[in-house]
């Protein structure tokens, strides 16, 4: 600073002011080192600081996302409970593990630069551990793996592209190598498409992990759940009109029929004798579970609300659940998509403990020991 700087500073901003300067610019050169010390802790303090607000920002980001996606799970799975998540940052040295705790998956992580990253490992944690839990006991590590895959793309095609790239590159890609869950992945594809992945098989799955078995034959339950999706998969990728594919499952394990609402004839007719009587065959043959199908016009829908009635006054079912919903049929070859209805009538007295007896009569005849 020249004596003119001087000067002219004290012209415009006062003698005392100017001297006030003048002794904290020494006093700085001075004290140079010990104040660029200070200043370093200082920035060090705002940085840890701000690192741990910032961390928090990103864990209430992926929680609000996750539990948004459960409620929407609930809407799907009629007796579905979601838990709260909970994100906590490991540092270097701890592990990564996950628990629940209070009703809540505490999912200890740690943090990765890229925000689509964190949000897809935490998502696919939440979906492995929280949905269908009880269901998993039984079935096998591919079908695990294959439904958990594709319930994550539905929740990452929700979100935006680069949350669906990152977990392609992830978990999507990788998994997908194996021939198994390629072939799992693509089932449950179509019967999706059909509307029939979660009110009918992630149901199904709900129902056999309510179950407890005297002995459990998982080889027996996995092979089941197998052609239990393969019987959806025929059925969503059947030609309308097609009648030569069974619209009933008799296993040991699942036991459900699907029947279909869908002629106009019948339903001008207003006759639902054929209808209940052919019900009350299924539920002489054990079926636990009806799922009654049919366009969602509000003339087919108060159709279907006859026939439930109807066979309610006959038999011991009560409505369980019931949804609209998007499907894809096949007219002619050509997909079509409609709006389509379902309501679930479920037997409440369907047996949830299997023991020695039933299990040795019904489902494990005869077993060598």
């Amino acid at each position: 600073m020249s004596i003119l700087d001087i000067v002219l500073a004290i012209l415009k901003y006062g003698v005392s002011s100017v001297v006030l300067v003048i002794l904290g610019m020494l006093i700085a050169l001075h004290y140079q080192e010990k104040i660029q010390k200070l200043l370093v802790i200082l920035w060090k303090v705002v940085r840890l600081v701000w690192k741990k607000a910032e961390k928090k920002i990103i864990s209430n980001d992926i929680e609000g996302r996750i539990n948004d996606f459960a409620k929407s799970l609930k809407q799907e799975m009629t007796n579905f409970e979601p838990v709260g998540v909970q994100i906590q940052w490991v540092e270097e040295g701890e592990s990564p593990e996950q628990f629940f705790r209070d009703n809540r998956l505490i999912i200890r992580m740690r943090e990765h630069q890229n925000q689509n990253k964190n949000f897809v490992y935490a998502s696919m944690v939440f979906i492995s551990k929280a949905v269908l839990t009880k269901a998993k006991k039984y079935i096998s590590k591919t079908q695990k793996e294959s439904i958990d895959l594709h319930i994550g793309r539905k929740l990452f095609e929700r979100e935006k592209p680069q949350v669906v790239d990152q977990f392609f590159e992830d978990f999507f890609s990788p998994k997908m190598e194996s021939a198994k869950v390629a072939e799992l992945v693509e089932k449950h594809g179509i019967v999706d498409k059909a509307g029939l992945f979660f009110p009918v098989l992630v149901q199904e799955l709900t129902f056999l992990g309510e179950k407890v078995f005297w002995r459990r034959r998982d080889k027996r339950i996995i092979e089941e759940v197998a052609q239990f999706i393969d019987f959806l998969a025929d059925y969503s990728n059947r030609e309308i009109g097609e009648e030569r594919l069974r619209q009933n499952f008799e296993g040991c394990y699942c036991r459900c029929g699907i029947v279909i609402i869908a002629k106009a004839l019948k339903r001008e007719e207003g006759k639902i004798d054929r209808y209940t009587a052919y019900i009350s065959k299924l539920i002489e043959k054990r079926l636990d579970n009806i799922y009654i199908i049919g366009p969602a016009s509000q003339d087919n829908i108060r159709f279907i609300d006859r026939i439930a009635t109807g066979i309610q006054q006959k038999e011991p079912l009560e409505r369980y659940a019931e949804r609209r919903y998007k499907a894809r049929i096949k007219v002619r070859g050509e997909a079509k998509e409609v709006q389509s209805y379902l309501l679930l009538l479920r037997n409440p007295n369907a047996i949830r403990y299997f023991d020695k007896e039933y299990q040795t009569k019904f489902i494990d005849p005869p077993l060598a020991e």
